[in-house]
């Protein structure tokens, strides 16, 4: 697969679409280093079913405080035709990003701790460290689950499942934002800073920067769903 997202992307590069060629490559990294083979079909995965925890992981993890939200494929288009709000509008002048998918899975946070401790005011890769380390301790105390940095329309779309009183990336949260592994351009796209009365927020953010309201949420999983 990761062929083809090459070649996709050197296309779309020459049709004059360099931000979209530099998303699909991106896509083709992770495809390599997932081992997603070149005859991998959109198509199938389409019809694919929701992926689960197995009830032993669910009982562990509740134990660990975390809760659970299935993720069903949702994009910001299909968010926002379903009559959810956003309070960014830069997004509708890139189609490709608005129409990305959210993952097909079950997913597990802790409310009591959205964000990592210490993540906000580290570049990207202090982020992606965290984040790694984290994985490692939980899975090593559930096997069969790992933590990741979701995608940018498994945030916007848990940020609508989630309840009022909850609300993930809101007041009790302090309007924090989490990075995202969607590349925007030369930066990452973020999430955070919902408003109950006006949407959620998607923001830009250049990964070499620092920023003390900018997080990192890390989701749980089961393996083999990044």
């Amino acid at each position: 697969m990761a062929a083809n997202l090459e070649k996709l992307a050197k296309e779309y590069e020459n049709r004059g679409y360099p931000e979209f060629a530099t998303s699909l490559m991106a896509q083709a990294v992770i495809a390599r280093k997932l081992g997603i083979p070149e005859n991998f079909s959109i198509a199938e995965t389409e019809k694919s079913e929701i992926q689960r925890f197995t009830q032993e992981q669910k009982d562990a993890l509740k134990k660990e405080g975390y809760v659970f939200y299935e993720l069903t494929g949702q994009s910001i288009k299909t968010l926002r035709e379903a009559g959810n709000s956003f309070w960014s509008t830069w997004h509708e002048d890139y189609p490709y990003f608005e129409v990305l998918k959210s993952m097909k899975s079950e997913v597990a946070i802790n409310p009591k701790q959205l964000f990592l401790p210490g993540s906000n005011c580290k570049k990207f890769l202090g982020k992606e460290v965290l984040v790694e380390n984290f994985s490692k301790n939980i899975s090593a105390k559930i096997p069969g689950v790992e933590a990741i940095i979701g995608k940018a329309p498994d945030y916007i779309e848990l940020a609508f499942l989630s309840p009022t009183k909850h609300c993930l990336f809101g007041k009790e949260y302090g309007y924090g934002y989490t990075i995202t592994q969607t590349q925007v351009g030369s930066g990452v796209a973020c999430v955070g800073g919902m408003d109950s009365s006006i949407g959620i927020d998607v923001i830009r953010w250049n990964s070499d920067n620092r920023s003390s309201g900018l997080y990192v949420a890390p989701l749980v999983v089961p393996i083999g769903n990044n």
